[in-house]
């Protein structure tokens, strides 16, 4: 089970599914939910070449790419690697331990699920509340 479907996400789910294990991800959002709510005309500061996962190549009309290329590219990634992607579906909490752990879900209709996964992957920013 992997929390999160962004770039770090997905990377792990393909090297996972290179290893021959399977593995589902789950995004609060879309697939690269971050990137997607990035200022639409955004340019990287890095190369495509370093956003590259999965072995397939980015390409990019300018020297840098824009948003709209960097979430077209990791879309296709995911397609290429067929990764079982819930999005839309956010993580409430998580219980257990290695080897055995629980993880439990709500999807955008309010409807709860419960996962059970040998290993986790937190692939994503915990957002908790602390009390002072």
């Amino acid at each position: 089970m992997i929390v999160g479907a962004g770039p770090t996400g997905l990377a792990c789910g393909i090297e996972l599914k290179r290893r021959g294990l399977n593995a589902v991800l789950l995004d609060k959002g879309c697939i690269t939910n971050s990137l997607y709510n990035y200022p639409t005309n955004m340019v990287f500061f890095t190369t495509p070449e370093l956003l590259e996962i999965g072995g397939i190549p980015m390409t990019s009309i300018g020297e840098k790419p824009v948003r709209g290329e960097a979430l077209k590219y990791y879309r296709r990634v995911a397609d290429h690697y067929s990764l079982d992607i819930r999005q839309y579906e956010r993580v409430l909490r998580f219980t257990g331990g290695d080897g055995d752990f629980s993880v439990y879900s709500s999807d955008r209709l309010e409807r709860t699920r419960e996962y059970r996964a040998r290993k986790l992957i937190l692939a994503t920013v915990i957002m908790t509340s602390q009390t002072t």
